[in-house]
C-alpha cells in the first residue's frame, strides 16, 4: 500500500508539474505571437516587382530535390514535401525549380514569375523571436520565389543578376522590457540599422521598402546605392572601364502594399518559425539551383554561385546582435 501510494504521488506531482511547464509554455507563445502581431512590418513593393512575399509551399512543390554527389547535381526526389527535406550531415542538397533556369534571358524572369504567380497563394511572412542576453529580437523572414535583379529599370536583359529562390529579413531589436530600440533591413550581404524613434511606421509597424527584382529592404522610397562589399569586383571593374555609373536598386512607391490590417492593404499571414521548428527549418541545403551574372560581351551570363540557405543558416539567426552591430546605420 505504501509503494502504490508513493508512486500515486509520483504521478500525481510530474503531472502538476507537466501542467505548468506546459502552461507556462502556453503563456510565452501567447507573448511572442502578440509581439510580432504588434510590431509586423508593411512592406511596399516597387509597381514592376513580379514577386510577393510568399509561402515556401508552392516553391517546393515546383522543385526537384537533387544531391551534389561525385561532382554533380543528381536528382533524389522529383516531388518533395516541406516536412520530408533532408536534415543536416545527410550530405550536400539543393531544391531545383524544374520548369525554368536563371540561364534564360533576363534570368528567367517571365518564366519564373508565370510559375511562382500560378501558386502563390497568400502573401505570408516567417516570424521568430529570439531572445539574446539582455534584448528580444522579432524576426520577420520573407521568401520570394524568384531573385532577378536588373541594372537596368525598368529591367532589361542589358546587366542582371538571377538566382532562385529569396531570403530577406526585418529585424526589430526591443529591450527586456519590450521597448523598440532599433531596426535592422537586411540588404544583399548585408543591412542597415536604424534607431526606432527615427523610422518610418504606421503605429507600431515599420515600414520596409523593397527593392525592386532584388528584395533588399529600405528605409525609405527612392534610388539606392548598393554596398560595394555586396558587388563582385568584376563588375565594379566592367562598369567603371566602360564609362557606366555602379549599380543602384530602386524601390519605388506605387507596387502592392502589404502587412498587419492596419497596412490597408495585402493582409499578410505570420506564420511562426524557431530552431527545428517546422521540420523544413533545419534543412541545410541551398533553395534554388546556382547563381548567375549576366553582362555585355565579352562577359556573357557567367557562374556566380549558389542560391541561399534558409534563415536558420545566416548570421543573424544564429548572432543577430552581433551581426546587426556590423550593418551601418541609416
Amino acid at each position: 500500500m505504501l509503494i502504490n501510494g508513493l508512486r500515486g504521488a509520483v504521478a500525481l506531482a510530474a503531472a502538476i508539474l507537466f501542467g505548468l511547464f506546459a502552461a507556462g509554455t502556453a503563456r510565452a507563445d501567447r507573448v511572442d505571437n502578440q509581439l510580432l502581431e504588434t510590431y509586423q512590418p508593411i512592406t511596399y513593393l516597387d509597381p514592376v516587382e513580379e514577386f510577393r512575399p510568399a509561402s515556401i509551399q508552392s516553391f517546393v512543390a515546383d522543385a526537384d530535390l537533387e544531391r551534389f554527389e561525385a561532382g554533380s547535381w543528381t536528382l533524389v526526389d522529383p516531388d518533395p514535401e516541406p516536412g520530408e527535406l533532408p536534415g543536416p550531415g545527410t550530405g550536400v542538397w539543393r531544391l531545383n525549380q524544374d520548369s525554368c533556369s536563371p540561364t534564360l534571358v533576363l534570368g528567367g524572369l517571365d518564366c519564373y514569375a508565370a510559375a511562382g504567380q500560378e501558386g502563390a497563394g497568400a502573401s505570408v511572412v516567417y516570424g521568430r523571436v529570439a531572445r539574446p542576453a539582455g534584448a528580444i529580437v522579432l524576426q520577420y523572414w520573407y521568401f520570394y520565389y524568384d531573385n532577378t535583379y536588373s541594372y537596368e529599370y525598368p529591367p532589361s536583359d542589358f546587366i542582371w543578376q538571377a538566382h532562385e529562390g529569396d531570403w530577406e529579413v526585418v529585424n526589430l531589436v526591443l529591450s527586456e522590457d519590450e521597448s523598440p530600440q532599433y531596426v535592422g533591413y537586411s540588404q544583399h550581404c548585408l543591412g542597415q540599422r536604424r534607431a526606432w524613434v527615427l523610422t518610418e511606421r504606421i503605429g507600431t509597424h515599420p515600414i520596409v521598402h523593397v527593392g525592386a527584382g532584388s528584395h533588399a529592404n529600405y528605409l525609405s522610397a527612392g534610388v539606392h546605392p548598393i554596398n560595394l562589399a555586396c558587388i563582385p569586383p568584376g563588375a565594379i571593374a566592367f562598369l567603371r572601364a566602360h564609362g557606366l555609373p555602379l549599380p543602384v536598386d530602386r524601390a519605388f512607391e506605387g507596387g502592392e502594399v502589404a502587412g498587419p490590417l492596419e497596412a490597408g492593404g495585402t493582409f499578410t499571414h505570420i506564420r511562426r518559425i524557431e530552431e527545428g521548428h517546422p521540420s523544413w527549418v533545419p534543412f541545410q541545403g541551398f533553395w534554388g539551383e546556382l547563381q548567375y551574372f549576366h553582362g555585355p560581351s565579352p562577359i556573357g551570363t557567367v557562374l556566380l554561385g549558389t542560391s541561399p540557405q534558409g534563415p536558420a543558416y545566416h548570421s543573424v539567426w544564429s548572432n543577430p546582435l552581433g551581426t546587426l552591430a556590423g550593418w551601418p546605420t541609416g
